[in-house]
């Protein structure tokens, strides 16, 4: 078979989209099947490295000055993704692709543009989906919050018609809801909103753990000298390097704890804070290596780390701030017990410390270790490769 893949291109990294993507192709390649990719240029090295072929997709224009994002929808119009040129140019890259490429079906990572390319070709969609693309969700940080207009589907439509489809009332109808088979990277408990849509199938997790293991470094493992190790990530958001360079040492220092500070590439980090005597900072680490080790994770709420969290057993505390679907991801593990769900004026010392001596403490390991099995169970991206195989058929 031959599968092309078609994931989310942005300005930005994307690094969950195209990690994602990557898992799956990689089982794929293993049962002898063909892959290839449309990517953009912030992705391609990643591509590259896994030795997948690939095609260079349009990228959309800049977006203008953030403002509240309330949807999914609302981030395809914020980052331009819904403007009718770069829909067109986007059809027409994928066009050329499939051409290319005679793939015997598509997969898409929230591409909107996915669902008329499959259309026109004739061929089998299978897309991953998440609770916060579904045209039903209603972030409980924004219930006040309508649809987008019809700007957000002018372009779509004009294209739709053109190429006799029905059009869509919404843009979040093009994320899942018009593909022949949906894939969800995590589980009921988790996403309860989905059960019931007809080709729909939980897969637990969709990780691309290669970037992930890797021994610890060894000024770390020289570091940790008392009893937990706890994992903290935080990547852009409302807990920045301003924050947390104070913050994480006046709560964790002299303590059982031993911090691990992941803070990539932060344009407000120009140099790597010192390490103190409970926290150590680092660019980049291997994050499951690290999470292996560790006895809690501090982070954003992103849904990838999430699910590598459970799938450990490691209770989380959770910062997402005002970000609709890190929230919508921090409730959810709050909900099966598997993390506390916090907000960002409870980042200080006393809190925090507090807070993860509860997690260690508690029941929320026992509770993220048996989701965790739970979500193993459900196979992953063996069980999603196996799906889309059975959508080429």
């Amino acid at each position: 078979m031959r599968i092309l893949f078609l994931p989310l291109i942005t300005r930005g990294s994307a690094i969950g989209t195209i990690s994602r993507c990557l898992a799956i192709a990689e089982v794929l390649r293993e049962k002898g099947h063909f892959v290839s990719f449309v990517t953009g240029e912030s992705a391609i090295r990643h591509v590259e490295k896994a030795g997948f072929e690939y095609q260079i997709g349009p990228m959309p224009d800049p977006p203008g000055p953030l403002h509240p994002l309330h949807n999914l929808a609302d981030v395809a119009l914020f980052l331009n993704l819904t403007k009718e040129s770069y829909v067109r140019r986007s059809f027409e890259n994928e066009r050329l692709a499939i051409d290319r490429f005679a793939p015997d079906v598509l997969f898409s990572e929230f591409k909107l543009t996915a669902p008329i390319s499959a259309a026109r070709a004739g061929l089998p969609l299978v897309s991953t989906a998440c609770t916060p693309a579904h045209p039903d969700f209603v972030s409980p940080l924004f219930p006040e919050t309508g649809k987008a207009g019809d700007e957000a589907v002018r372009g779509f439509n004009h294209l739709l018609g053109e190429e006799g489809i029905p059009p869509v009332q919404d843009v979040a109808e093009l994320f899942f809801m018009r593909s022949n088979l949906k894939i969800v990277p995590s589980s009921q408990e988790l996403e309860p909103l989905l059960q019931g849509i007809e080709n729909l199938h939980y897969v637990g997790y969709l990780l691309y753990d290669r970037w992930e293991r890797a021994a610890l470094p060894p000024s770390l493992r020289r570091a940790v000298t008392v009893p937990h190790l706890i994992y903290a990530y935080f990547s852009m958001g409302e807990i920045g390097p301003d924050k947390y360079v104070e913050v994480l040492p006046r709560a964790f220092d002299e303590t059982e704890f031993h911090l691990v500070v992941a803070t990539g590439s932060h344009p407000d980090l120009p140099t790597l804070p010192e390490a103190t005597a409970n926290v150590s900072f680092f660019r980049m680490v291997p994050g499951i290596s690290v999470l292996d080790r560790s006895d809690a994770v501090i982070f954003h709420g992103g849904q990838n780390t999430a699910m590598a969290s459970l799938l450990h057993g490691v209770p989380s505390l959770i910062f997402p701030g005002s970000d609709f679907e890190r929230d919508f991801n921090a409730r959810g593990m709050a909900r099966v017990g598997a993390g506390i769900h916090m907000k960002s004026e409870d980042f200080t010392p006393d809190r925090l410390i507090r807070s993860v001596r509860g997690l260690v403490r508690g029941d929320y390991g026992r509770n993220a270790h048996a989701h965790g099995q739970g979500l193993r169970q459900l196979e992953g991206p063996m069980r999603a490769a196996d799906l889309i195989l059975k959508a080429a058929k």
